[in-house]
């Protein structure tokens, strides 16, 4: 059936697809903390010092990452205002665009609409996918920009008459990848085009006047932005870009729990979820078809080449993050279409056994995840409310489930596979009906909305880590931090950070009244150091967030 769809037709399904699992709803959950907000009040920031060059945070230049991707979060809320949905426009947008290129480079690399049409299905259908096109992060834009850079690249390096462009093109992008999220953007793609040229014995391909022109309009997009900030900003900039950003982050680990050999392995398993069991058979095919005899032995090997250098790079850094592995997951996706392809083709009794017993596995799991859900709905209930979006959880996975089942048994695999991908639809119609619920726990609007009933003041408000960020976009007002023996931000924030007692003490007696919006622990910590000296009255609690009065004693 894919195959009798005309491109236009098949473009037009998966751009409906990436939107309802992409973008649609977008802006029913408050921007949350700590990440979303930071971009975001960035933004917020540049709008109202009228600065398109210098990113500002707590009202001071903040250079944790380049320009790019805060030009366009604000011309989304020139657009459609400060809201959530703008916020998350851009991630959504981005996400869309990196459907239709996985499209287009398994379209360039099998010359099969079945291909390339499943292979963007599960891009777009896998957890990590979804995640990141939902929440306001670099992350998403950057890779799609380093995707596109490749398969530019790919468009030029098959047809002769495209190799101007192609290579122009992926200059181009690349430069706008680094000028998005710093020197990653010319090292990945860089990395694979030179693996897969000297695989090809082919680095004369790069030995022309185009690749010089190329380089030389990658310099231009770049270097304008990083020399003004140098000349403006001098060793400021290159300590906390260059040395805070770049080469730090390879010596010291930012997040020590995700500091393991087996971090990455573990993000593309989960990650690429619920088509994570086809990885194996996926791998096997892809593998088995690097033999010489094989007609798709250099598209396996440009696709391989992508995942391995992007692997490499990031596995040498001590800094992992869950992101950093990202633009690895359109090749994986084409390489587990490709793999669904072989499978609906018929022909391979042993990749045919293999899908379905995954499929056959799957809808246990989703018929097991439907009972667990019960039991963790009941102890989680402060979390999750009322059970209805338990209820419509259950009833939804069974049903998938049991499509899953049906079609495996009919042998309609296509089918099942489609059934499949309905497990990422059954997570957002679930979570749309329980978004209300999650809201008190994953934003402090609720809680700067009470905040804002009780206090209309100027004055500096006293908060915990986690939460500054989210109480600064929400209130526009001065905050300090309070974390007892803690460690500071991995990137510097221009505010109070106070550590100890003594600190917590003299900002409370610079105060006649200070405001606070803190977590349990540093609740406890305000209640013990201030004993005797202060009032301290609770106010209100929500989402786990607790807001006090401090007031000093007189006398």
């Amino acid at each position: 059936m894919i195959e009798r769809l005309k491109h236009g037709q098949l473009i037009f399904i998966l751009i409906a697809m990436a939107y309802f699992f992409l973008m649609l709803g977008n802006g029913m959950i408050s921007l949350t903390h700590p990440d979303e907000v930071f971009y975001i009040q960035t933004a917020k920031e540049m709008m109202t010092h009228k600065s398109w060059l210098v990113p500002y945070i707590f009202d001071l230049p903040q250079f944790e990452k380049p320009i790019f991707s805060y030009w366009l979060f604000i011309l989304a809320i020139k657009v459609f205002g400060m809201t959530a949905f703008a916020a998350r426009f851009v991630p959504a947008l981005f996400g869309m665009v990196g459907v239709l290129a996985t499209y287009w480079l398994a379209m360039m690399l099998f010359n099969s609409k079945r291909t390339a049409f499943l292979s963007a299905t599960v891009l777009m259908t896998s957890v990590i996918y979804l995640a990141l096109s939902r929440a306001v992060l670099t992350d998403m834009v950057f890779s799609i920009w380093v995707v596109l850079a490749l398969c530019f690249f790919y468009y030029g390096y098959t047809d002769a008459r495209r190799k101007t462009l192609g290579i122009l093109m992926c200059f181009i992008l690349s430069g706008v990848a680094v000028l998005t999220k710093g020197l990653l953007g010319f090292i990945f793609p860089a990395g694979v085009i030179f693996g897969y040229l000297l695989y090809k014995k082919d680095l004369a391909f790069l030995k022309n006047g185009v690749t010089v022109i190329g380089f030389l309009v990658f310099l231009a997009i770049n270097l304008p932005w990083h020399i003004l900030m140098v000349k403006w900003y001098g060793s400021v900039f290159i300590s906390e870009y260059w040395n805070n950003v770049h080469l730090r982050r390879i010596f010291e680990a930012e997040h020590l729990k995700s500091k393991t050999w087996y971090f990455y392995l573990m993000t593309v398993i989960g990650g690429i979820f619920p088509w994570s069991l086809f990885i194996l058979p996926a791998g096997y095919l892809s593998l088995r078809n690097l033999r010489r005899s094989n007609p798709h032995k250099d598209q396996m090997a440009f696709l391989l080449f992508l995942i391995a250098v992007v692997f490499a790079v990031v596995q040498i850094a001590q800094s992992k993050l869950a992101s950093y592995v990202f633009p690895v997951f359109p090749a994986i996706a084409i390489i587990i279409g490709y793999y669904f392809d072989r499978v609906i083709s018929g022909g391979e009794l042993l990749l045919e056994k293999m899908a379905r017993i995954f499929f056959y596995i799957m809808a246990a799991f989703l018929a097991i995840a439907s009972a667990a859900s019960i039991i963790v709905g009941q102890r989680y209930a402060e979390f999750i409310g009322d059970m209805k979006t338990v209820y419509v959880f259950m009833g939804l996975a069974l049903a998938c489930a049991a499509a899953i089942v049906f079609f495996n048994q009919q042998r309609k695999l296509t089918a099942a596979a489609g059934a499949t991908a309905c497990i990422i639809a059954v997570v957002l119609v679930s979570a749309s009906t329980g978004y209300h619920n999650a809201e008190p726990w994953v934003s402090c609007k609720l809680i700067c909305d009470a905040l804002k009933k009780v206090d209309s003041s100027d004055s500096a408000l006293l908060c915990s880590k986690f939460y500054v960020r989210g109480v600064r976009f929400y209130t526009d007002r001065k905050t300090a931090v309070i974390d007892i023996n803690g460690s500071g931000f991995f990137s510097p924030h221009p505010i109070p950070f106070l550590s100890d007692d003594s600190k917590v003490r003299d900002f409370l007696s610079s105060q006649s009244v200070t405001y606070c919006i803190v977590k349990e622990s540093n609740k406890r910590d305000i209640e013990r150091l201030t004993a005797g000296q202060f009032l301290v009255e609770k106010i209100d609690e929500i989402g786990g967030k607790y807001l006090l009065k401090v007031q000093k004693i007189k006398g």
